[in-house]
């Protein structure tokens, strides 16, 4: 049987160009959620976190938490109790919309100063803190975290325990470790993890290209629904920018024999 040259719209309808993110549900949350981790996690927020953050406490002045944020260059300074349990976190965004209510031009902050109904300026670092937190756990998917702080637009993103207390912090730049793998790594995974342990297939019946994160893959798999599963397994890999799979054939197109028997045909 002669083998097909396998192309990303025969892989995925509708796919167009093959540089395609990976998408992970991520549910939207409001203050005081945590996310919680569901099967398939890749890397965890365990793993990337910043494990004992800088904290600080409600009584705290409001400028040594400033000077705390600035001592130690991070964006977000969580608000602990005694047991260590989160309560709050100030971020830069608190300070400077402390900084915002002293314009001049703010009118109407003017008028509630002078009418006593804005309850005047924040003090410590509890008066100024945002409160309830969005926060994750340890066990979350780094992605599914990653989709929370850009929808939510979270920044620092505070990890806790099944009881509340903090245990690590994660922020734009530990998410950004997971895609700066290298390439060798990402290479590997794919030979090992994928075509030798998923789709069960020799290593060596597919060449492996990785090149600053674009993966080029090319040779032979057994059937079309394993050409399926190798794109979009690659694409999914943490530190992979682009899959082209123009040059990986198939002596089989199981899809084809699925439809004419009636069944179903995967997740295609």
């Amino acid at each position: 049987m002669t083998e097909k040259s396998l192309s990303i719209g025969e892989l995925v309808p509708n796919a167009g160009h093959s540089r395609v993110r990976a998408e992970r549900p991520c549910a939207g949350l409001g203050a005081g959620d945590t996310v919680r981790a569901g099967k398939g996690a890749d890397v965890r927020i365990g793993e990337l976190m910043t494990t004992d953050p800088v904290t600080t406490t409600v009584d705290t002045p409001l400028k040594e938490a400033a000077r705390l944020m600035l001592t130690h260059r991070i964006s977000g300074l969580p608000v602990v109790d005694a047991a260590g349990t989160l309560i709050g976190i100030v971020t830069e965004g608190d300070i400077v919309h402390q900084e915002s209510r002293k314009a001049f031009g703010d009118v109407p902050g003017l008028l509630r100063s002078l009418g006593g109904d804005d309850g005047g300026p924040a003090i410590t670092a509890g008066e100024a803190m945002t409160s309830p937190v969005i926060t994750t756990g340890p066990d979350i998917d780094h992605t599914v975290a990653a989709r929370l702080m850009e929808k939510r637009g979270v920044t620092p993103l505070p990890v806790v325990d099944a009881d509340g207390r903090l245990i690590g912090i994660v922020g734009r730049s530990d998410i950004m470790a997971s895609f700066v793998r290298p390439d060798e790594l990402i290479q590997d995974e794919i030979q090992v993890d994928i075509l030798d342990r998923i789709i069960w297939t020799e290593p060596s019946a597919v060449t492996v290209e990785v090149i600053e994160g674009q993966v080029t893959l090319s040779g032979s798999v057994p059937m079309k629904t394993d050409a399926r599963i190798l794109w979009v397994l690659t694409r999914r890999l943490d530190g992979v920018v682009d899959v082209n799979v123009d040059e990986v054939r198939y002596p089989y197109d199981d899809t084809k024999a699925a439809q004419s028997a009636g069944g179903p045909i995967g997740l295609w």
